[in-house]
């Protein structure tokens, strides 16, 4: 676990990326310092994982001994539907006897430089220490964790036109295909295949009938994942198609009779605005909350590589509602950029380009995961016309990230 405090950095310390006789010796540091998650989770993430590359793992080298391991999980996420590049930061690891030297802060920049050569857009973690991650340009996003009591979810079930049967290998196809149309459109959502469907159930720890789909006529028209933690029976993803919604009850129904056979609660991460939110703020044990002990945290590596791909999106936003042309500059940490807002399009200016307004770098990722901009965060405070003009472009919206994707 990152520990540091600011150090001056030790001259004989070298960053690079690891070597392939370097794994082992990355297995034993990641055993050492996560001594509640198995081996075996972390080779599989490795060695099963298709998208690993070498050059994502980062280690820290110290007197020819590795001190400090970072993995970049190469991913793709849509933001506002447009599939963007992004890593995933994870097995954030310093030796016992390394610490407090700033060695995991270094790896950490060396992670962003090196994500930033390779053109990511953004970069998202989970994490138990989030001031550690927000000294280096993340910050937290929220979404709604539910919990509800099992045995009156399980009672859902009753009246449903929905046949619901454990899922198969056979389905995978059909489901990603089903993901992938009910996520078009979201932010937060993975862009998958089947290969990283096939290789994450390796070290989710999904057990076999935790997996279900619900069928009207013979086609699947919804599914749930689901597996047990200690904190409760997890619907880690419940995804359904349009004029569907009514499958979600009979899933959530039958996942709570797996959490019933643990004695267990039912438990979910969902976006507000989605079925499975809806259905669970129903029943009158559910509670919700987004103080979770391992939050979500977000940052953008390249305005370019995040804006770029997004203008025809903001024009074609800007053509829907018309205004007076305006100019507004957007930050991270390190860097900055210009977007320039005419009655019909959006242009990028990555150079010192005049703005109208600054948004800083907390009111930026607002803005782009469609969280509502809160007035201090911009400079000059927003007038009513300019906070028109930048709800317009950048419209709220829930973030629709699944456990399943996590790192």
């Amino acid at each position: 676990m990152p520990r540091d405090a600011p150090a001056r950095p030790d001259v004989s310390l070298k960053l690079r990326a690891a070597l392939t006789d370097d794994l082992p010796a990355i297995y034993d540091l990641i055993e050492q310092c996560f001594p509640e998650a198995p081996r075996e989770l972390f080779v599989a993430q490795t060695e099963v994982d298709s998208t690993f590359r070498l050059r994502h793992a980062r280690v820290a080298v110290l007197d020819g001994r590795i001190v400090g391991y970072v993995r970049i999980f190469a991913r793709r996420m849509r933001v506002r539907g447009v599939p963007l590049p992004a890593g995933g930061i994870g097995s954030v690891a310093t030796a016992p006897d390394a610490q407090h030297r700033g060695i995991a802060s270094m790896l950490m920049r060396d992670a962003i430089e090196q994500m930033r050569r390779e053109g990511v857009a953004v970069s998202f973690l989970f994490t138990g220490i989030p001031g550690f991650y927000e000294r280096l340009g993340y910050r937290i996003v929220r979404e709604p964790f539910f919990t509800a009591d099992a045995a009156e979810a399980a009672a859902l079930a009753a009246q449903s036109l929905y046949d619901v049967r454990p899922a198969t290998d056979a389905d995978l196809p059909r489901l990603v295909r089903l993901y992938r149309d009910a996520t078009a459109g979201t932010t937060g959502s993975a862009c998958r295949t089947r290969r990283q469907c096939r290789d994450a159930q390796q070290w989710l720890g999904e057990e076999p009938g935790g997996a279900f789909v619900a069928e009207l006529h013979g086609r699947i028209v919804a599914y749930a994942r689901t597996r047990c933690r200690t904190y409760g029976h997890e619907i880690m993803e419940l995804e359904h198609r349009a004029g569907h919604a009514g499958a979600v009850s009979p899933l959530v129904a039958a996942a709570s009779s797996l959490a019933l056979a643990h004695g267990e609660p039912l438990v979910a991460l969902a976006p507000d605005d989605s079925q499975l939110a809806v259905m669970l703020a129903t029943l009158p044990s559910t509670r919700s909350t987004t103080d979770v002990r391992y939050p979500m945290m977000m940052r953008v590596i390249s305005l370019e590589a995040m804006l770029r791909p997004l203008l025809p999106y903001l024009s074609t936003r800007a053509a829907g509602h018309p205004g007076p042309p305006f100019r507004a500059r957007l930050h991270t940490i390190d860097e900055s950029a210009v977007i320039a807002v005419r009655p019909r399009s959006v242009a990028l200016h990555t150079n010192n380009a005049a703005a109208d307004l600054d948004l800083d770098a907390n009111a930026t990722l607002d803005a782009l995961l469609g969280q509502r901009l809160p007035s201090r965060s911009a400079r000059p405070r927003l007038s009513p016309e300019l906070r028109r003009r930048l709800d317009a472009l950048f419209p709220p919206t829930p973030l629709h990230f699944c456990n399943s994707d996590r790192i």
